[in-house]
């Protein structure tokens, strides 16, 4: 039962859509972001190229600044600088290149430092030794006995290298203007290029794309759920409609096509119910109306004075008379008037054995069902009682078998005959056919008739086939879903 539920719950027309909608949304939001990202990332760059480029020209302009200045005088401005809370650049006079432990390389890394040294050798004059490198605040030395930068009054390196409770990496030019004579000067990138890297997908834009999805998700689900509420009723009513039960109009609503859907089934519902009554009419006049004729001809027919004709005609309507009988009780037993509920083909199986035949050995039952069938009570006892009263009047015995599945339930009944021809087997199901006529056995070749209708009027089946031996095998497939 779990793993039918499962199956339906898989099959479903709104978990199917869900699914379907989920993938949508996130390759649209993949597909989004992709674009979002390389748009961004190309203005990023270009604004990181801009912001460089005046960094640069900021750093070019400094240095011309000191070297326009007396060499005595330097070291002076450089101090009174300090002093002040310093530049955008801590700048410092050095007699030698300071060791720089770099950051990994990356491209933005890359942009960087090649836009800052083409801006250097075009505004500086002469060709100066450039060195242009990124490190870590923790990594960086200063001054010519190479000092952290942590060692400095706070005054010194505050304004220029630091950016609150970030730890941003360092941008460090070295420029030699003349032997033994380095300015070192180092900055941070300004706001927003400040971590060089930027981070486009951080755990707040994550949680905004998933939060987004999951309030589509839910809505999309509730607007499916509403849109085939109309297809369940309509499912539901057409159920109904194999029981012969009184079928209540179906609600039209949802989209357009759902409403003519409804409108058409409605229309269905009418015509078949109206066909219905006029047919219980015609056959309930035919049955009233051909008793009396059928009386009269056997009161005639007993009046005949020669004896030969009189039994002749005296067969005749006696045949007529089970013709029609049969022709209406047909009719009857292949539309029976009941509820659908859950059916113990157990229980059942045993009560048409003890009903059948009160020996015992005659009939044999192997096998269980796992669970109820769904259906007609009454009809289904008749269609296997049909072929259990056959296996026993033509066959001498019944044996019943049960095969249960998640599939379907079958019932297989053999008898222990030896004269069935298999060639006619296909016919067995032809109204008033008989495989012997000649057979002294009372019938009217109706009995695998009405078990046909009535299998198929439960979405089932009958299949016949002859033995080996010329017994006859009746097979009927209950489908379980």
């Amino acid at each position: 039962m779990t793993v039918n539920r499962t199956k339906i719950w898989s099959n479903s027309l709104a978990l199917r859509t869900s699914l379907f909608l989920l993938f949508v949304i996130i390759l649209a939001q993949v597909l989004a972001g992709t674009i979002w990202y390389q748009h961004a990332s190309e203005r990023d760059r270009q604004g990181l190229t801009t912001t460089v480029n005046s960094l640069a020209r900021s750093a070019s302009s400094t240095i011309s600044f000191f070297q326009s200045l007396p060499p005595e005088y330097r070291h002076l401005v450089l101090n009174q600088l300090r002093s002040m809370g310093g530049t955008r650049f801590f700048v410092s006079l050095n007699d030698h290149e300071i060791a720089v432990k770099p950051l990994p390389q990356s491209e933005r890394k890359t942009l960087v430092i090649n836009e800052v040294e083409s801006v250097l050798y075009n505004e500086l004059e002469g060709d100066p030794n450039i060195k242009v490198e990124f490190t870590l605040r923790d990594d960086l030395r200063v001054f010519n006995n190479e000092l952290s930068i942590d060692g400095l009054p706070l005054l010194w390196a505050h304004y220029s290298l630091s950016y609150g409770d970030i730890n941003p990496p360092i941008l460090v030019m070295q420029i030699e203007v003349a032997p033994q004579e380095w300015f070192y000067l180092a900055a941070v990138l300004p706001a927003p290029y400040v971590a060089l890297e930027t981070n486009y997908f951080e755990l707040r834009e994550w949680f905004t794309l998933l939060l987004s999805a999951v309030l589509l998700l839910i809505c999309t689900w509730f607007i499916v759920r509403r849109e085939i509420r109309p297809i369940r009723q309509l499912a539901k009513a057409a159920t109904l409609m194999s029981s012969r039960l009184k079928v209540p109009e179906v609600k039209e609503e949802g989209s357009a096509e759902l409403r003519a859907a409804v409108r058409a089934f409605n229309k269905m519902n009418r015509r078949i119910d109206s066909h219905i009554k006029d047919r219980e009419m015609l056959f309930g006049a035919i049955s009233h109306d051909l008793k009396t004729p059928i009386a009269c001809l056997k009161l005639r027919s007993e009046m005949l004075e020669d004896d030969e004709e009189r039994e002749r005609f005296s067969r005749i309507t006696n045949d007529l008379d089970l013709m029609v009988k049969g022709a209406l009780q047909c009719i009857k037993e292949t539309d029976i008037h009941e509820e659908i509920e859950p059916i113990n083909i157990d229980q059942l199986l045993h009560h048409i054995a003890s009903f059948v035949s009160l020996d015992n050995n005659r009939i044999t039952i192997q096998g269980v069902s796992h669970s109820p069938f769904i259906g007609k009570p009454l009809a289904i006892k008749r269609c296997i009682q049909n072929l259990v009263d056959n296996a026993i009047k033509y066959g001498d015995r019944a044996d019943i078998s049960v095969i249960d599945s998640d599939e379907q339930l079958s019932v297989v009944i053999e008898d222990q005959g030896t004269k069935l021809n298999a060639n006619l087997v296909d016919r067995l199901c032809e109204p008033y056919f008989r495989a012997n006529p000649s057979d002294a056995q009372e019938g009217n070749g109706l009995g695998l008739t009405i078990s046909q209708s009535i299998i198929k009027a439960h979405g089932g089946n009958l299949e016949l086939t002859a033995t080996a031996h010329g017994s006859l095998r009746a097979t009927l497939f209950f489908p379980r879903d």
